[in-house]
């Protein structure tokens, strides 16, 4: 039983330093540099051509500033992001044909707190543009933007003292449409999922 209380008192010890050891990196401003890849849900959905319209698997770089609020171990995030993939097109009876392809990039202001251990939440929103690369289809009229909301979790862990591994997994929403779009007479805008994924490093400054 004494060697059982001796154990926990140790388990404490090591917990209570390495809080310490970790509490300050979100309590300074650092620079952060990603890469990954995003999934996008279905931009257009026609059910009078039998068609959806929907962006392929992008590879996606980024680059944050994480700011400390001074109020706990909470930071704001300002981040820009770049993917690019090609467009598909998707009829009902599985035929697939890539179309030009498009950029996005992302404008986000993020929030972030601890959640568990070495696992901090997000959430935050902002701008998301849309570049296609030729103006044709919905964006016959060239690029649009939206707004966007997003949630997410970031596990990282230090590398040395200045440098941290992170790796960031995150949801976005946005309702998608176009001029183009509006000119069809659509009924609405297509509610639009993203997935993305990235692997990054964070150094303090």
């Amino acid at each position: 039983m004494v060697r059982h209380f001796r154990w926990m008192r140790s388990t404490l010890r090591a917990l209570l330093a390495t809080g310490c050891v970790a509490a300050p990196v979100s309590g300074q401003t650092a620079v952060q540099l990603t890469a990954g890849a995003t999934s996008s849900g279905v931009l257009v959905s026609d059910g009078v051509l039998h068609t959806k319209l929907q962006p392929a698997i992008a590879p996606t770089v980024g680059i944050a500033l994480a700011l400390p609020t001074g109020k706990g171990s909470y930071r704001v995030r300002l981040e820009a992001r770049y993917s690019r993939s090609t467009l598909k097109v998707t009829t009902t009876a599985g035929e697939t044909d890539n179309l030009s392809s498009l950029a996005t990039i992302d404008a986000l202001v993020i929030a972030e707190g601890p959640l568990i251990g070495a696992v901090r939440w997000q959430a935050g929103g902002g701008a998301l543009f849309y570049r296609p690369s030729d103006n044709q289809g919905v964006f016959l009229a060239g690029p649009t933007q939206r707004w966007q909301v997003m949630g997410g979790a970031v596990y990282s862990t230090p590398i040395t003292p200045q440098i941290t591994l992170l790796i960031n997994g995150r949801i976005d929403a946005h309702l998608f449409l176009t001029d183009v779009l509006r000119a069809r007479n659509y009924a609405g805008s297509q509610g639009v999922r993203r997935f993305s994924l990235q692997v990054g490093i964070e150094r303090k400054v």
